[in-house]
This record gives C-alpha cells, sequence and structure tokens, in this order.
C-alpha cells in the first residue's frame, strides 16, 4: 500500500478516536511513536479494526508531511 495513504481499517479507527474523547486519552500520553504504534494496534484490534503498528506509523508520516507542507506553502 502506498505509505502516504493511510488503510481503511486506520482511517476508521482515526475517525473512531477523533470522536471519542475516553479513547483518545488512552493514546495520546504514549511515551514514543513506536508505544503510541503499539498501544493503537491494541485499542483497534479490540475493536475489530485490522491494522498494523507500521501502518500507524506510517500514517504519523504521512500526516507530518502533510503538516510541514501546510506550513511552508
Amino acid at each position: 500500500m502506498d505509505s502516504s495513504v493511510p488503510t481503511p481499517a486506520f482511517s476508521e479507527f482515526h475517525r473512531l478516536v477523533t470522536n471519542d474523547a475516553a479513547l483518545f486519552a488512552q493514546l495520546i500520553n504514549q511515551g514514543s511513536p513506536d508505544e503510541f504504534a503499539r498501544r493503537a494496534v491494541e485499542l483497534g484490534s479490540a475493536r475489530g479494526y485490522r491494522f498494523t503498528a507500521k501502518d500507524v506509523r506510517e500514517a504519523l508520516q504521512a500526516a507530518r508531511r502533510a503538516w510541514i507542507e501546510r506550513a511552508l506553502g
């Protein structure tokens, strides 16, 4: 999959997290990107979403890249 496009499962999980303050709180204080990715996979899997830590890291990188491009543009 193109690393600039999140998987459908991760995109759906992301929408869920942005609309669920309790779920968001379980992710926000992870100590590192790897811990964040691992926790996101755990929480997503518990809710029936199937994606990998690599999917999460790629989505984070794509979001960072988009933010930088907006800031420079």
